[in-house]
């Protein structure tokens, strides 16, 4: 049976995004991420939550948390970054799963969402 399972993330990091040729001052948030990935439940789960977890911090949260983003993008738009991790995810997931949603916000009130 195919299922999916979701895992919430935080993150501090910096940013000061490209707004036509004007770069505006950098300033920080505290992001939140929700990764979804689906697969088959297998001997009664899709994947342990300590795995997931392990994947999530190795490829996306220890390359942002608490660093300059404009270092890692050439615009760090929350659209921007959301779509990075994804990437980054998909990439380190085993085969058995894959990765169905990454939403990020920025701060409490803004954010963005992707399916794959």
């Amino acid at each position: 049976m195919l299922s999916r399972v979701r895992e919430k993330f935080k993150f501090e990091a910096a940013h000061a995004l490209l707004l036509g040729e004007t770069l505006e001052e950098i300033h920080g948030h505290t992001y939140h991420l929700e990764v979804v990935v689906e697969g088959e439940v297998e001997e009664g789960y899709v994947v342990d939550f300590l795995e997931l977890r392990r994947i999530v911090e190795r490829e996306v949260i220890e390359k942002l948390d608490h660093r300059n983003l404009n270092k890692i993008f050439a615009n760090p738009t929350t659209e921007n970054i959301a779509l990075w991790i994804g990437e980054r995810i998909r990439e380190g997931l085993p085969k058995r799963l894959k990765l169905h949603k990454v939403i990020l916000w920025e701060g409490d009130e803004n954010g963005v969402e992707f399916e794959f």
